[in-house]
């Protein structure tokens, strides 16, 4: 019965379909999967009444029109491809939930792996009740090799939108080449690709040499089992306005403070007060830099690894680190360096699961210098859906990986600034998270308020 349903919705049009080899950053993603399960999250906080029939709906439109939703991963000699599905045989439904305990609920989806299979997304819709205010979320799990943060964000709120009963044009997107594909430099040809992956190198080997610290007492080997635990913090309007306007006195970004932020209250956690070299892995967006007009309603993984080192004094100047982060990005930005998984691998070259192991993957990881995360997807614009529900905050999680003690993810939604600090708890215990984070927003409040 509901394959029949399915296949009366669909219509007799046939669909665009995704049947192509996995990019290279795809690729990775896809193998590091499989040694430490690499899902993401994203939420909204809503207040107000959805239907549970027009949630359904809205995924039923949303699927048909994205290619990567009728999508599994299949192993073609040694390699991994999209494959289409039917959409009939693999629907996008939504799994109804009591609100109570939802933050661990999904804190758990970070670890709960696709295994590959369609669709590479799951829906939930935690039910509130008058015990909540009226609360309820809304949610969506997400396999990384088909979307990031704002393409995750950006969709959820398209299901939203489309069920609070908003008519949004249904424009059937056409299958998206890979990042690598859209990258002028590596389209520019062959030399200027050589020249991309050893100056890439260069500044990896640059990075080594620097031996940025660790946090004291941190394991970065793999561990089979994990357990991740995310803590919120909500940073109020009037903070995040007073943030933004001390950033522009001191010439640099929100992301800059953010990230001095996090490395101050790493260098916290050392025993004694030192001068030590300290890094940071953010992930940009590279929609500005590639080809092919992309937006953040584009599904996929556009996104690069950036680490900077940063040289924290005795007694460390806040603003000066904060503009060492933005100075460091915007310079690795501007030389095109950005990509730095396809900048590092030929255009034809896809890593296949069948050619490495957890072992030499795990060695090509820790030659990375020693890091926490930050993963910063801005401003998400506010919207107003048609059935009179209020959306309260937006927000999302990511799996941190095995060599980062932590990762701190932020959105800003209506004026606030929405923090997750996620670690995993077979490697770090309660009291150490809770303090870091408390020691990272209180450098955020500090900045803020001039303190």
């Amino acid at each position: 019965m509901k394959n029949k349903i399915m296949r009366q919705y669909m219509g007799a049009s046939p669909l665009p379909a995704m049947d192509r080899r996995l990019g290279a950053t795809e690729a990775i993603y896809h193998l590091l999967d499989k040694l430490y399960c690499l899902n993401f999250v994203v939420f909204a906080e809503v207040n107000g009444a959805f239907e549970l029939g027009a949630i359904n709906r809205a995924l039923q439109a949303v699927q048909r029109q994205k290619p990567l939703l009728r999508t599994r991963i299949a192993t073609i000699h040694g390699e991994p491809f999209f494959s289409a599905v039917d959409m009939a045989d693999a629907p996008l439904v939504a799994q109804a939930l009591p609100l109570r305990n939802w933050r661990t609920k999904l804190a758990a989806q970070l670890h709960d792996p696709f295994e590959g299979e369609a669709p590479l997304a799951r829906f939930f819709w935690f039910e509130g009740n008058a015990a909540s205010g009226g609360k309820s979320v809304a949610a969506m799990a997400f396999h990384h090799v088909i979307a990031d943060g704002k393409s995750g964000t950006a969709l959820l709120l398209e299901v939203l939108r489309r069920a609070a009963g908003e008519d949004i044009a249904m424009q059937l997107q056409a299958a998206h080449p890979h990042a690598q594909d859209l990258d002028p430099i590596t389209r520019a040809g062959a030399l200027a690709g050589a020249v991309k992956r050893l100056r890439f190198w260069m500044g990896q080997g640059k990075s080594a040499l620097l031996m940025p610290q660790q946090l004291p007492g941190y394991d970065t080997r793999l561990r089979p089992a994990r357990t991740i635990k995310a803590i919120p913090y909500t940073l109020p309007p009037k903070t995040g306005a007073a943030l933004q306007a001390a950033c522009r006195v001191h010439a640099t970004t929100v992301h800059g403070a953010l990230g001095a932020a996090q490395i101050l209250a790493i260098n916290s956690e050392f025993d004694a007060p030192a001068a030590r070299r300290l890094a940071l892995n953010s992930l940009a967006d590279l929609r500005g830099v590639l080809g092919g007009n992309l937006g953040s309603d584009d599904l996929g993984l556009y996104i690069a690894t950036l680490i900077t080192v940063h040289s924290v004094a005795v007694e460390p100047d806040f603003w000066h680190l904060a503009r060492d982060i933005k100075a460091q990005l915007t310079r690795v930005m501007a030389r095109g360096d950005a990509n730095l998984i396809h900048g590092v691998y030929p255009k034809d070259a896809v890593l296949g699961s069948v050619s490495l192991n957890a072992e030499q993957v795990q060695v090509a990881v820790n030659l990375a210098p020693a890091s926490t995360m930050l993963t910063n997807i801005g401003k998400v614009e506010s919207i107003t859906l048609k059935n009179g529900t209020r959306i309260r905050s937006v927000a999302f999680m990511v799996s941190p990986p095995p060599q980062h003690p932590i990762c701190v993810t932020v959105a800003g939604y209506a004026g606030s600034l929405h923090l997750n600090l996620l670690y995993d708890q077979s490697k770090m215990d309660d009291t150490q998270a809770a303090r870091i984070g408390n020691t990272l927003t209180g450098f955020i409040e500090m900045a803020a308020t001039g303190g």
